[in-house]
């Protein structure tokens, strides 16, 4: 009975450190994020790409990125991304007045505003009776590829890998003769 409640604390130990490392996790901050929206009434989804401080809109949405981390890759993959999403028309009630919906439509109404994350899209979901969006990851742009190394010659001169193996650069060029054709047969 002893050794089974020892060996229970020494999993119960293992498992807690377990715990403690996975949320260790180490950050990178991201200039992107890739989105997943899905469109209720059609049943289409779309990714999005969007950029920090660049509002996308999609269908009566309006996103905007503020902040984006993902792990590296020699960690578990997770990414977290910090969306304001607004409505850019915003529902009335019907009982309301005139005035008051012409208050209501100068603003764009908040629906969701706060973290997302990937591999928990249920956490903190955006509840909108029409469109789900949710984090596929985060990203940073593609380095630029810089072209091959061209080098160019400033003068008339060859340069010393140009000439051949066990040929001089005051060597003659070889003569090349034309092989003898056969003449072609009379009728």
């Amino acid at each position: 009975m002893m050794t089974s409640l020892l060996r229970v604390a020494a999993f119960a130990a293992v498992g807690l450190s377990l715990v403690g490392l996975a949320s260790a996790a180490t950050y990178a901050k991201q200039d992107r994020a890739t989105l997943r929206a899905l469109d209720k009434i059609t049943g289409r989804s779309t990714d999005i790409v969007v950029r920090v401080g660049q509002p996308v809109v999609y269908g009566s949405l309006s996103i905007e990125l503020k902040t984006c981390f993902q792990t590296p890759p020699e960690e578990v993959p997770e990414s977290a991304a910090f969306l304001r999403i607004s409505s850019t028309r915003p529902v009335a009630d019907e009982q309301l007045e005139k005035a008051a919906v012409d208050e209501a439509a100068s603003e764009t109404p908040v629906v969701f505003s706060g973290w997302m994350y990937a591999s928990s899209p249920g956490l903190s979901a955006l509840e909108h009776p029409v469109y789900d969006i949710w984090v596929i990851r985060c990203t940073a742009p593609a380095p630029v590829k810089l072209p091959p190394r061209v080098i160019v010659p400033l003068g008339d001169e060859p340069f010393t890998d140009d000439t051949p193996a066990g040929v001089s650069e005051t060597d003659v060029a070889p003569v090349i003769e034309e092989a003898p054709t056969e003449p072609e047969p009379i009728d």
